[in-house]
């Protein structure tokens, strides 16, 4: 026995003990959906990518929150610097940040000073004290940058729930259509079973003819080979099985080792396509097309992402003018000289109240940092915008060309079955005028092949009209979105 010989048996095996197996491995579309709910690893790294977004909000809300700022100073010597040595005090502040930019304080201030030149005279220096820094060119208002930071983040977290949204609807469409590309790759397993099992009775038929010397022995050979290709062929079958099973256990974020070399058994019928009523889809569906594609979660993500620049653009904007801050403090301090705290006499009249206003202004040589930040914030606000267009005319032409298509593929399902019918017949008339010695075995091979090819073909077929008809709902956001939704959906109920 040959090499060749040796592979083929072992092919043949394999195929025979993967359809052993078959009857271990019972799959349901809901089954693998709600599996691959909790184990899909897209829609674990966009649900993460949504709770960071909700923490950044809440980091974003944060800034707001008031806090007290406290400094404690005790220094010793007579060093006469900027920071008396000699200074001990107590100071604390009340500050209520706003979202437009102004900040508001309270404070008070205990402290004794010794002073330098002579170090036995120390006085106290203590008081209370209220305010507002006000930004008079740059971040005041709705271009503050906080403000600003929570707005983006609100949006982001709008855009990210959106996004994790059209996650699930992408991942239940992939898995309806791996289920579907499934299904079809084992009835193809099917058809080309049956047409070994077709070639066997057909070589055993022209065993007995030749055996019997009413065709010479020669045509065994043809008959035996044609068996034995098509043996080859569901061996294939067997491998594209296995292709596309390994394809729907990455997309459920599993391996079940147990059941990884048998074909599974699909308990989901799949019904022939109803002609009328994808016709009415298609022509209902063009109605409605722009409308359906600006309120998928997609669209609307990538819309928030445009509001996103828009408020980053404002800012950057604002952002190009320079530096001018106010300062505005009223104080009440007191002295009390001698040495000694006396706290009492803290808010006396002597030196009583006092105004401050201080305006601080930053003039650059050139702004071209800012610009520059500007400029790049403008191309990104328009790639955005640019963005959106491009994804509605994409999605547009191409659920218009789908559309067309399937309505096309309904015409062609018509005609293969049709096809189907008239090949079968052919066949068999080709084998009843080979026992009657009018035709050919070849005559009857080419017709038994055309027979299982239409059968392959409209299995085929039928199985892109239903893929063709769920990338279409994929791209209308008509399949399921959330959880709520996955659990209310029956595979039925996609064919009615």
């Amino acid at each position: 026995m040959n090499l060749n010989s040796n592979i083929l048996i072992l092919l043949i095996s394999l195929a025979l003990n993967f359809q052993l197996k078959a009857q271990n491995n019972v799959l349901t579309f809901q089954t693998i959906l709600n599996e691959g709910l909790e184990n899909n690893y897209n829609i674990k790294l966009d649900k993460l990518s949504l709770t960071k977004a909700t923490y950044t909000l809440l980091k974003a809300n944060g800034a707001l929150n008031p806090f007290i700022d406290t400094e404690l100073v005790y220094g010793s010597g007579t060093n006469p610097s900027l920071d008396n040595d000699g200074t001990e005090y107590l100071q604390t502040r009340f500050v209520v940040p706003t979202k437009f930019g102004i900040d508001f304080y309270s404070g008070f201030r205990i402290e004794r000073t010794i002073e330098v030149d002579n170090p036995n005279y120390a006085f106290n220096s203590s008081g209370a004290f209220a305010g507002a820094k006000i930004p008079l060119l740059k971040g005041i208002g709705k271009t503050n940058p906080g403000y600003s930071f929570i707005e983006v983040s609100t949006i982001n977290q709008k855009a990210l729930a959106e996004q994790f949204s059209n996650q699930v609807l992408t991942y239940f469409s992939e898995l309806l259509i791996n289920y579907l590309t499934l299904k079809e790759a084992i009835d193809r397993y099917y058809i080309t079973n049956n047409i070994v099992i077709e070639s066997r009775i057909y070589k055993n038929g022209i065993y007995t003819l030749a055996e019997s010397d009413q065709i010479p022995l020669i045509e065994k050979d043809q008959a035996n080979s044609f068996y034995n290709n098509k043996l080859q062929q569901l061996t294939i079958s067997n491998i594209n099985v296995l292709g596309v099973y390994y394809q729907t256990k990455i997309l459920l974020g599993i391996n079940d080792n147990e059941n990884s070399d048998s074909i599974p058994k699909l308990i989901d019928q799949v019904p022939d396509p109803n002609k009328e009523k994808l016709i009415e889809y298609i022509t209902t569906r063009k109605i409605t097309l722009d409308s359906l594609i600006k309120n998928t979660p997609e669209y609307k993500s990538i819309s928030l992402g445009i509001e996103e620049n828009k408020v980053l653009l404002k800012n950057a904007k604002n952002q190009k003018k320079n530096l001018l801050d106010l300062d505005i403090r009223v104080s009440r301090f007191g002295t009390y000289e001698d040495g000694a705290y006396n706290l009492n006499k803290t808010f006396n009249a002597n030196p009583g109240t006092s105004f401050l206003l201080s305006l601080t202004h930053n003039l650059p040589i050139s702004n071209q940092t800012q610009k520059g930040a500007y400029l790049e914030q403008l191309v990104e606000y328009d790639l955005s915008k640019t963005d959106l267009q491009q994804y509605l005319f994409e999605t547009t032409t191409s659920v218009e060309l789908n559309l067309k298509l399937l309505k096309q593929k309904l015409i062609l399902f018509d005609q293969t079955k049709l096809l189907v019918s008239l090949m079968k017949k052919t066949y068999e008339n080709e084998l009843d005028k080979f026992k009657l010695g009018f035709t050919t075995q070849t005559d009857v091979i080419i017709s038994l092949n055309n027979y299982f090819s239409s059968l392959e073909s409209i299995n085929k077929l039928k199985y892109d009209i239903w893929t063709t008809y769920v990338g279409i709902k994929l791209k209308l956001g008509e399949l399921p979105k959330n959880a709520k939704e996955l659990n209310e959906f029956s595979f039925s109920d996609l064919f009615s």
